[in-house]
C-alpha cells in the first residue's frame, strides 16, 4: 500500500455524501457521431432525497437513496437507488449490454488503494460497477471511474431504442455544499460493429438541507421497512454469487421488475424469503447472449 494510499480519508468522504439534499439533475449531448444524428433536446428534473447510511466498516460502505415527495398534498417516499462502496475489491459485476451483467476478478495489485463503486436500481437489482481511486488534491476530496458500461437510464430506456449501452467515466467530488456526480459518457450501439452516437455530458448536484421533520419521517419511514429489503439483497447476492454471467428479461406478466418487488413489501415473514426468491428467478434468463466487450478488451 503506497503511502498516498488514506483509506480513512476515502472512507470519510464517501460518509459525508449522506444526508438530507436538494438534487438537481442536468443531462446535455453535446457532439454526434453518427452521420445524420440530430442532439437530443436537453434534459432538467429536481429532487429531494435522504441517503441513509446502510452499512460502514473500514472496507466497505452502503448508501442508500430514497425520495421525499408530495402525493396528493401528503409527505410520501419512495425507494430509490443504492450505492455499495468497498475497498480493495477483486470482484466486479459489469454490465455487457443486452440486459447481461458477467463478473470480472481483479488482481490484488490491479485494485490497491482503489474502491469499487456498485450502483444498483430501485428493487436492488443490478445497474452498473466500476472501481478508481480517491484523491485528496488540492483541497478536493474526488473520486473517478474507470470506463464503466451502464444500462440505458429510465429517463430515456423507455423512449428510446437507437443505442444499447453508456460508456461512463464517473466523477464523484465533495463540494462546500454537499457533493456532485458528473459522468462523461457515449451512447454507443452494439451489434457486429458498434458504433458511438453521441456524447453525453451529466451532472447531478447535491445541495445539502438543514435536517427537518420531512428528512426525520422520510429515514423513520425506511427504517421500518428495512428488513424486507435487506431479505431483498440477501437473495440478489446469491443469485450474484451463483451466476458469473446472466441475462434478466425486462418484464414479467407484462410488470417491469419492481412492481413484483415493492409489491411483496408487506408479506409475512414467515413466507417473504421464498416468495421473493420465486419474483426474482422469474427473471432469470435460461440462455444468455454472445458477450459482447467492452472496447480495448
Amino acid at each position: 500500500m503506497s503511502s498516498a494510499c488514506d483509506p480513512e480519508r476515502d472512507r470519510a468522504a464517501i460518509l459525508q455524501m449522506a444526508g438530507n439534499y436538494r438534487v438537481e439533475f442536468a443531462f446535455d449531448e453535446t457532439v454526434g457521431f453518427s452521420e445524420g444524428y440530430t442532439l437530443h433536446a436537453p434534459y432538467r428534473a429536481s429532487a429531494t432525497e435522504w441517503v441513509e447510511v446502510l452499512e460502514d466498516t473500514p472496507r466497505k460502505v452502503s448508501l442508500q437513496h430514497v425520495l421525499m415527495m408530495e402525493r396528493d398534498g401528503k409527505r410520501a417516499t419512495l425507494k430509490h437507488w443504492r450505492q455499495d462502496w468497498t475497498f480493495e475489491d477483486t470482484t466486479l459485476l459489469e454490465f455487457r449490454g443486452h440486459r447481461t451483467w458477467e463478473r470480472r476478478v481483479l488482481a490484488p495489485h490491479e485494485v490497491a488503494c482503489t474502491w469499487s463503486q456498485a450502483v444498483y436500481e430501485v428493487d436492488d437489482g443490478p445497474r452498473y460497477e466500476g472501481h478508481g481511486r480517491w484523491t485528496h488534491a488540492h483541497g478536493v476530496s474526488a473520486w473517478q471511474s474507470e470506463e464503466t458500461w451502464r444500462p440505458l437510464p429510465r429517463r430515456e430506456y423507455t423512449k428510446r431504442g437507437d443505442y444499447d449501452v453508456l460508456v461512463t467515466t464517473n466523477r464523484h467530488a465533495l463540494t462546500p455544499t454537499g457533493w456532485v456526480h458528473e459522468q462523461d459518457s457515449l451512447k454507443v450501439a452494439l451489434g457486429p460493429t458498434p458504433h458511438a452516437l453521441a456524447r453525453e455530458h451529466g451532472l447531478n448536484l447535491y445541495t445539502r438541507q438543514p435536517a427537518d421533520t420531512a428528512s426525520t419521517e422520510t429515514s423513520t419511514a425506511w427504517k421500518q421497512t428495512q428488513g424486507f429489503w435487506s431479505e431483498v439483497r440477501d437473495e440478489w447476492r446469491t443469485l450474484f454469487q451463483s451466476h458469473p454471467r446472466f441475462t434478466l428479461r425486462d418484464s414479467v406478466d407484462g410488470k417491469p421488475r419492481f412492481e413484483h418487488l415493492f409489491a411483496l413489501e408487506h408479506t409475512a415473514a414467515s413466507e417473504r424469503r421464498e416468495r421473493i426468491r420465486a419474483a426474482i428467478e422469474r427473471f432469470l434468463e435460461t440462455t444468455v447472449s454472445a458477450r459482447a466487450a467492452p472496447p480495448g478488451e
